[in-house]
């Protein structure tokens, strides 16, 4: 088989990529490997997002979501902080029918969907040969141009290149029955070290059930940390050990190579998570995005340049917000409490809600939290 480009990975960040290439008319061959995996995900994204893509509509009328009006933030110490959304929503979806209804926007605009496992690479007369390994066993080789590997925090694409896999924080999570909370509308975050390690612990209200979860930067400590939580939130409500727990990497964002040859990585793979928030969908989708255009206009130095234009300084500002946070309880309630002014609040959801461009933002939002950076070296 002969294609421009060959995608690896049918995620948000594939499937945006062989969508908006199709689009243009760019033969796309769009290549995931278990069609039927539902990541372990809160499968939460600003509608805001969506709308930048011309897919809100198509999503909303496709697949169930539940919407997310206000948030519930629970610092260490301080009395929790709630947030109304007055001007943005964030929706909440399923991820198996998340990912599968990219996948079928992709496929109306032209691009092929093979159920299938990149096995290797190889240079094949200035063009790259990806070869491939449907379900059925059968072997396809396909000569592209150009690849996109969007084959997540686990990337296949990145050992055969050469090139390190991004470094990453451990969630644990499972699905409860909605009945154990009253709002269906309001997001929970909790922070606490007894609970989560570097992280936060979360409850996400979807379609009929609750996300329920927390991180850490060990593996080890998953299983007293969502036990933990489960006691702190729920008095012992529930027991763990009746959920299937699920494990699952969540990409830590650092400088990486944008590109290698001809092969353009992105979404898990480049590691475009949100520091503190952890948000990976939108970023992943807005990665596809540039990589996409760097390919159309035959420049793929302009996906790194569209990409630190749009996000490198937001990215930048919170990684060191991060660092400095999740240091100390101390630390982390002191970040927190300077979210109760309203101004800070706007700042805050212009970012990350309504997916404002951050140029102005960003300035007035890091003024606003000089004095903790200025109290927090103290410790």
């Amino acid at each position: 088989m002969e294609c421009e480009v060959v995608v690896v990975g049918g995620g948000p960040a594939g499937s945006t990529a062989a969508r908006l290439l199709t689009e243009k008319r760019i033969d796309t061959i769009l290549i995931e490997k278990n069609l039927s995996f539902n990541k372990p995900c809160g499968g939460g994204i600003p509608s805001a997002g969506l709308k930048e893509f011309d897919i809100l509509y198509k999503l909303q009328t496709n697949i169930p979501f539940n919407r997310i009006t206000r948030i519930k933030i629970i610092p260490p110490f301080s009395d929790p902080l709630e947030v109304d959304f007055h001007d943005g929503e964030l929706l909440i979806f399923n991820r198996s029918k998340f990912d599968s209804c990219l996948r079928k926007l992709a496929e109306e605009k032209g691009a092929k969907l093979i159920e299938a496992e990149l096995i290797s690479i190889e240079d094949f007369r200035s063009k790259i040969k990806s070869n491939i390994k449907t379900k059925s066993g059968d072997i396809i080789q396909v000569i592209s141009k150009y690849i996109i590997a969007a084959d997540g925090v686990n990337s296949k694409i990145c050992s055969l290149t050469g090139i390190p896999r991004p470094l990453y924080y451990w969630t644990v999570s499972f699905h409860a029955p909605e009945k154990l909370i009253n709002k269906k509308d309001t997001c929970e975050f909790w922070f606490g070290s007894s609970h989560a390690s570097f992280f936060y612990s979360w409850i996400f209200p979807g379609t009929d059930y609750l996300s329920i979860g927390t991180g850490s930067e060990d593996i080890k400590k998953l299983e007293n940390l969502i036990t933990n939580f489960i006691e702190r939130r729920f008095n012992r409500q529930i027991d763990v050990n009746s959920y299937k727990l699920r494990a699952y990497k969540i990409p830590i964002w650092e400088d990486r190579k944008f590109f290698k040859n001809n092969i353009l990585f992105c979404g898990d793979a480049l590691g475009t998570v949100m520091p503190v928030s952890f948000e990976g969908i939108y970023y992943s989708m807005k990665s596809a995005q540039f990589a996409s255009e760097a390919i159309i206009q035959k420049d793929l130095n302009l996906y790194e340049r569209l990409w630190d234009e749009r996000f490198l300084k937001q990215f930048s500002m919170m990684k060191k917000f991060q660092d400095i946070m999740f240091g100390s309880h101390e630390a982390i309630d002191k970040w927190l409490n300077i979210h109760r002014d309203p101004a800070v609040q706007e700042f805050a959801m212009a970012l990350w809600l309504r997916k404002e461009h951050g140029s102005k933002l960003i300035p007035l939002y890091l003024k606003a939290f000089k004095s903790f950076i200025s109290r927090i070296v103290i410790f």
